[in-house]
């Protein structure tokens, strides 16, 4: 009897295991845990199903728990994780403790979103801020997360299949980047315990492989982390990240030791690489807001200095702020814009020296508040504001350029057959579009001026000989143009230079004109060129009828400039003069009309020598 009623138990307490997950129905335990996640995270908790496990192992299997998100972002799930498992040891639990040995989630998906003010859902997490004083909701939500921390202890935590989904409502169309095929193993996730990570995932559309590794803890039930010592690989970009979180708030320690744009998947429209090498920032971050703040604003880098490589050329860089508003500074010994990362496809290898500036970094938009430097022996100086958060990228700059070599400046410029020399200073102020596919469309006004200098290859005086058919007229060609001042004002009009004004002051001569000069080097001028009185002496003796140009004892000559920068050729103005001998017979003719007998005089004997010189008598 004793042997049959021990059967007997022994098979009811079997069978009494094997239907203890459907007698237990855990699901009454919800009614006591979920409203304590859900005032620790102040968001809206489900869970469909809970059950027990018994085989393989003593667990605890979750159906369809959701974490809702703030009405304000989505009225869908911030969190979603279909299935969960939670293996739990024995010993523990005979002692009214949780110890769970393994937690396996499957295919969860967390949904972050930003808004058009650049606020995260995710920075509300945890917040209510209508309820309590910021201060008292700070304390309030460590509270509230430790009775779980406490009760609940993880040997090992572990997912596959998981998403991260970010959607991007700061521009339209809504941009959205997925972090997929995402898995994460933990262990010692405990309080006072040191817990490892190994994070592996899939960054989509870009299709950039990212895998974390590293150390955290020990654990705290007031969710502070004495260590965090993380390495980061995203495509072929390694990092580390070192720090601790204190008061809520995270303090670390970044440094990637080399980095470069064509191992990043935002198109940047640069044609060339640029590298970022040996950047270190310190990062401070609040975990647990003490107000209603968008996300980046309460992030700060205290310090972040780095190394840009252009080509052969390296800028030393330092700076601080928020992801938002960043203060750059830089600095280099030399600067050669063949390294220049924009289309400058006309610009010839042209190096600066002693650049120092600094920038106003706000997202795609970047200030460059001032820019110093020397080249040409001159000096530099510069503002200017690009805007990439257009459609099509703007570009505005303004400057001057003074006290410059311009003999050593123009064959860098524009190489030509003609030597140009003196000291130049050069003012602009041009803004446009930049388009990746092709040189940037500025516009703008712009001046130079050289003073004391001469034009070597151009004889001004031999062109004017040569436009009047007038062979030695001069002494002699010296094969130069002396000066003392060019000032040209010029306007910048779809990649061609219209030229409002240009003054040329000189020992024998005065000019003033204006015209255009194409991207092809085409140049088209127009003006009036006075000689002084001993040359327009020569000129009217040889040419009665050029007296007539005679303005204030100097003569006028009308002229048009036309060719090339390489090969100008200046040629009389033909229309421009007969115009103005019509005009000055008219007004004699009205003069003797009137009754001038002297001046009918002396109307007749001009007009006698003018004649013989156009009939060639």
């Amino acid at each position: 009897m004793i042997l049959v009623g021990l059967a007997i138990l022994i098979g009811l307490v079997i069978l009494g295991i094997l239907f203890l997950p459907v007698l237990l129905d855990l699901n009454r335990y919800r009614d006591r845990y979920l409203p304590v996640l859900e005032q620790a995270l102040h968001r809206p908790v489900d869970v469909q199903d809970v059950r027990l496990m018994f085989f393989p192992k003593l667990g605890v299997r979750v159906q369809g728990m959701t974490i809702g998100d703030d009405p304000a972002f989505s009225s869908n799930p911030f969190v979603t994780i279909p299935h969960a498992e939670v293996e739990i040891q024995w010993l523990p639990l005979l002692r009214r403790h949780i110890q769970a040995e393994h937690v396996r989630l499957q295919n969860p998906i967390v949904h972050v979103i930003r808004t058009y003010d650049g606020a995260l859902n995710m920075a509300t997490l945890g917040k209510d801020f209508a309820l309590q004083p910021p201060e008292v909701e700070v304390s309030n939500t460590a509270k509230a997360l430790k009775p779980l921390l406490g009760a609940f202890a993880v040997e090992r935590l572990s997912m596959i299949g998981g998403t991260l989904q970010y959607e991007d409502r700061a521009k339209g169309p809504f941009q959205s980047y997925h972090l997929e095929q995402l898995e994460l193993v933990t262990d010692s996730v405990q309080l006072g315990q040191t817990a490892s990570l190994h994070i592996k995932g899939v960054v989509m559309p870009y299709q950039l492989p990212l895998e974390v590794t590293g150390r955290f803890g020990p654990l705290q039930a007031t969710l502070d982390l004495q260590m965090i010592d993380f390495a980061v690989n995203l495509g072929k970009v390694e990092g580390t990240a070192q720090g601790k979180v204190t008061a809520g708030s995270l303090d670390l320690d970044v440094q990637i030791p080399k980095a470069s744009t064509d191992d990043m998947p935002v198109i940047m429209g640069l044609n060339k690489p640029v590298s970022f090498n040996h950047l270190q920032a310190h990062v401070i971050a609040p975990l647990i807001s003490k107000g209603p703040t968008k996300s980046s604003t309460g992030v700060r880098i205290d310090r972040m200095i780095f190394d840009l490589q252009m080509g052969g050329s390296t800028i030393h860089l330092s700076g601080q702020g928020t992801p938002r508003r960043l203060n750059l500074s830089g600095e280099a010994s030399t600067l050669s814009l063949q390294d220049f990362p924009l289309a400058l496809s006309e610009i010839h290898p042209i190096v600066f020296e002693q650049i120092r500036f600094e920038t106003m970094i706000k997202g795609a938009k970047v200030d460059l508040v001032s820019l110093k430097a020397q080249a040409f022996t001159g000096g530099l100086e510069a503002q200017g504001i690009w805007d990439g958060t257009l459609a099509v990228p703007m570009l505005s700059f303004q400057g001057k350029f003074t006290n410059f070599s311009v003999e050593s400046m123009m064959p860098a410029v524009r190489p030509s057959s003609l030597r140009l020399t003196g000291m130049g200073e050069l003012h602009w102020s041009v803004a446009g579009a930049h388009s990746a596919s092709g040189p940037s469309n500025l516009n703008g006004p712009v001046r130079l001026m050289i003073r004391d200098g001469q034009l070597i290859g151009f004889d001004l005086m031999q062109e004017i000989e040569d436009a009047l058919q007038l062979p030695d007229l001069m002494d002699g060609s010296t094969g130069a143009t002396k000066f003392s001042l060019i000032d040209t004002k010029m306007e910048l009009e779809n990649r061609e230079l219209v030229i409002r004004q240009l003054t040329v002051e000189a020992p024998d001569f005065s000019l003033a004109g204006v015209g255009s000069l194409a991207l092809n080097e085409t140049l088209e001028l127009q003006g009036n060129l006075a000689v002084s009185s001993t040359i327009g002496d020569r000129i009217v003796e040889r040419f009665p009828v050029a007296k007539i140009a005679r303005n204030q004892g100097r003569l006028v000559l009308p002229f048009i400039v036309r060719g090339t920068i390489q090969k100008p050729l200046l040629q009389l103005d033909t229309k421009s003069f007969g115009n103005q001998v019509k005009t000055h017979v008219e007004r004699r003719i009205e003069k003797v009309l009137q009754g001038d007998e002297q001046e009918f005089q002396q109307l007749f004997r001009d007009g006698s020598d003018i004649l013989k010189h156009l009939f060639g008598q």
